[in-house]
């Protein structure tokens, strides 16, 4: 019986949405290089375009119960829900038994990468042998795109692993599976490879209809990225000055040449989130909430929406897990730049902070889809028998503004009260006034590299240098774009702390938090014994508001012990490639 080899391009949606959902290509199997290779530009342009499928299944937004927001692993984000909708968040935080020797649990990721890496190598293996029917420069664009994809599975591999089993350019055969892992600073040299071979020869920009695919800055970008965790490794493995130097200006002038390939901040930080392309959002995925056609949604709405929007969008499921901690919320400075103090600031506490704080949080207080945002404590409260005008909603939008729809409840070690339990909810992933997220999915696009990250990583690598001053000026880059004023370090130790700040505050909600954590292996001293905590606000019949701060993890600590700044190796692998006799990361 004939088969039918079907690659979802709509699914991919990290670019090209204006082509075909589907590319039927024959005749049999997985992988057919006799229908890939034909000669035909535009099928091969789509078989490439299908393997950007690497690049959203790691968008924290795509899975489908948001299973893979991984701040909501750290000390700035909290999930309502114990273990609901198949997250395993607290899971993982509050129970040592959640991670074992067998796998690496909810990070486990090893089978899945390797076979997408699998298919780059087939790709790369078959150019050299069929390259010959296209166009040079066409062909060598594809290539730099599979080389950059390749590097991408290989760094979210080495991010859990640490090191890992390089396969070079091995398709089939005991050469290719029956491999010694390599360290880690060898295997981030791998993909820092691949991303400086992809750099060379990515277009500057695609058109229109091709936005969201690998470019320059985009591989310069990543390029940083892969570059400070290598620093990071080698600097915790006790490698020589020099090397761990060299790490670092790697990180510096990757950074120096994605801003030569175009990439630049914005100057409205809400406006990233509200406008994909732009000079800053260097590669994102795009996702079709308002266009089944195109075949791609998510369920963000679900779970980052207020609680209230149930109420004002007809009923619609709102589990609202996500919640801010006051770690998160409390670390926003003031619009001047001092630091926001409760026994300063505790009477008014949302007034007056700083431009990233009203485009990340949603807080008492806050305007929302024409109502106001309530999240004091429900209890006493009685929904009026008929709507009042909300004050900040001059049109007339009935938002009983006094019933706190966005209510406050309490962490359980079961279930999930579809609620804050911090008093918080992030605005940064859905969109204002959006209504299409109830039918069709959600269609707000994920970044997953932008400029901003890039300043921050070259700030670092410019510190650990010794030249605090360039990298307080380099780092000042990012707060100029807020209207803060400049920082002050004396030393590594007092500016790694600015660092850690600029990058809590700057790229909340982005997925660093939990891995500069473990790369700067401060998540033992962060994580293990602590509790979250958030805002508890009671209001009185007078209208005044209490606010206080109380833990959020159900009396339960935290777990991280030392083991997990490398999760296990898969017991799988272990058994079935004899290189690697046996042997599992450290603790396991």
């Amino acid at each position: 019986m004939k088969k039918t080899f079907y690659i979802a391009l709509a699914a991919v949606a990290t670019a090209a949405v204006s082509c075909n959902k589907f590319v039927d290509l024959e005749p049999t199997g997985f992988y057919s290089e006799t229908v890939v290779w034909n000669g035909n530009e535009n099928n091969l342009d789509k078989y490439v375009f299908g393997l950007y499928a690497a690049v959203r299944d790691r968008s924290e937004l795509y899975n489908g119960n948001m299973r893979d927001f991984t701040d909501a692993y750290s000390d700035l984000v909290k999930s309502c829900s114990y273990e609901q909708y198949g997250q395993s968040y607290n899971i993982c935080l509050l129970e040592e038994s959640a991670f074992t020797s067998a796998n690496a649990s909810a990070f486990e990721i090893w089978s899945d990468s390797y076979t997408r890496i699998k298919r780059d190598n087939q790709f790369l293996r078959d150019a050299a042998r069929f390259g010959d029917k296209y166009n040079s420069d066409f062909l060598k664009v594809r290539v730099a795109e599979v080389r950059f994809l390749r590097a991408f599975s290989y760094y979210y591999l080495i991010r859990v692993y640490g090191g890992v089993v390089l396969r070079g350019d091995a398709v089939d055969g005991p050469e290719a599976n029956n491999k010694p892992r390599s360290s880690e600073a060898d295997s981030w040299s791998y993909v820092i490879g691949n991303l400086r071979s992809a750099a060379q020869d990515l277009p500057q920009s695609w058109s229109s209809n091709n936005y969201g695919r690998a470019t320059k800055a985009a591989a310069w970008g990543y390029l940083s990225r892969a570059a400070l965790f290598k620093a990071c490794a080698l600097k915790n493995a006790g490698a020589p000055a020099d090397s761990v130097r060299a790490a670092y200006q790697l990180v510096i002038d990757a950074a120096d040449e994605c801003q030569a390939a175009g990439a630049a901040l914005v100057g409205d930080y809400a406006s990233l989130f509200n406008n994909q392309v732009n000079s800053e959002n260097l590669l994102t995925v795009s996702f079709f909430g308002n266009d089944v056609a195109k075949g791609l949604s998510h369920r963000g709405d679900v779970f980052f929406r207020p609680r209230g929007d149930a109420k004002f969008h007809d009923g619609a499921p709102v589990y609202a897990v996500f919640g801010p901690t006051s770690e998160l919320v409390d670390s926003y400075e003031m619009a001047d730049g001092t630091p926001f103090d409760w026994a300063v600031h505790g009477a008014d506490p949302y007034t007056g902070r700083e431009p990233r704080f009203y485009a990340t949080i949603l807080y008492n207080g806050a305007p929302w889809e024409k109502r106001t945002i309530r999240t004091y404590d429900q209890t006493g409260y009685t929904a009026p028998a008929t709507s009042v005008l909300d004050p900040m909603s001059p049109d007339g939008y009935p938002a009983d503004d006094l019933y706190p729809y966005d209510y406050i409840d309490k962490f359980q070690l079961s279930g999930s009260p579809a609620t804050t339990v911090t008093g918080y909810y992030l605005r940064k992933w859905i969109r204002e006034g959006d209504t299409d997220w109830i039918k069709n999915g959600g269609s707000h696009y994920w970044i997953a590299l932008r400029y901003a990250e890039v300043l921050l990583n070259k700030a670092e690598a410019q510190a650990q240098n010794g030249d605090i001053p360039t990298a307080l000026l380099t780092l000042q880059q990012v707060r100029d774009r807020v209207g803060l004023p400049a920082k002050t370090a004396a030393d590594l130790d007092s500016f790694m702390a600015v660092l850690e700040h600029e990058r809590i505050v700057e790229l909340a909600g982005e997925g660093f938090r939990y891995w500069d954590l473990r790369r700067w292996r401060r998540a033992v001293d962060v994580i293990d014994g602590k509790q979250a905590h958030g805002c508890w606000i009671t209001r009185a019949a007078d209208g005044t508001l209490t606010y206080k701060q109380v833990e959020v993890d159900a009396g339960r600590t935290r777990v991280f012990p030392e083991r997990y700044y490398a999760f296990a190796i898969p017991e799988s692998e272990r058994s079935t490639n004899p290189a690697l006799n046996n042997e599992n990361n450290p603790g396991w």
